[in-house]
């Protein structure tokens, strides 16, 4: 079945692609991984521009405790520095590939995609608070992961099935510190985020006590 062959080799091809970012997160794997390539040119980047960026997406949910597979990289930027970005991304090993009216742009630094998340935009149409931007998330120089409680503000925002389950399996693993830290922060956030976190909460709760009960 050739075929079904090439599917696997396919598959297996792209979970391990999509495990760099696990290894770049929480191994500090710097040789021959596309991820950390792009980071510490973005970190350089952000560094010799004066412009703060924050890590999001898929990397921030492995930062956080859950290690999931991403393509890409999600970072958050000022609206005042999104023309700044776009200028000098190119002397740093990136190339535009998608320059959006609204600021959601694309990059690119070899294979690896980078995803700009503009602040005061919204993660859907729907949203009822518009993203802050990297100062608000804790990053107020250089490049650094968005705070705990951004990044779910974030994921909760984007309305997203996916997100709500990142958010689940992190606070499976936060102390109740964390979640105390995150469900403040989202009281005065918005009320409909407070009650979306609340049910994701009861969900890990949930979850995480079924998976000790079968052990």
């Amino acid at each position: 079945m050739p075929g079904l062959a090439s599917d696997i080799t396919s598959a297996l091809s792209t979970l391990c692609r999509g495990c760099e970012g696990i290894e770049a997160v929480l191994m500090m794997v710097t040789d021959g991984n596309r991820f950390s390539r792009a980071l510490t040119d973005l970190q350089q980047l952000a560094l010799d521009q004066h412009i703060p960026i924050a890590i999001v997406g898929g990397l921030a949910a492995i930062r956080y405790g859950y290690p999931a597979a991403t393509q890409d990289i999600d970072i958050a930027v000022c609206k005042d520095q999104l023309g700044k970005l776009i200028q000098w991304a190119p002397r740093y090993g990136m190339v535009v590939a998608w320059e959006s009216k609204s600021g959601w742009h694309t990059l690119t630094h070899g294979d690896v995609e980078i995803n700009v998340v503009p602040e005061g935009g919204r993660a859907r149409d729907s949203s009822p608070t518009e993203i802050p931007g990297p100062p608000q998330m804790g990053v107020d120089s250089g490049l650094d992961y968005a705070s705990i409680e951004s990044w779910v503000e974030l994921k909760i925002s984007s309305g997203r099935q996916k997100d709500r389950a990142h958010v689940v399996e992190v606070l499976k693993k936060s102390d109740e510190a964390t979640i105390d830290m995150i469900h403040d922060h989202l009281t005065n956030v918005h009320v409909q985020y407070e009650l979306t976190f609340s049910q994701l909460l009861g969900e890990a709760i949930e979850e995480r006590q079924q998976e000790k009960d079968r052990r």
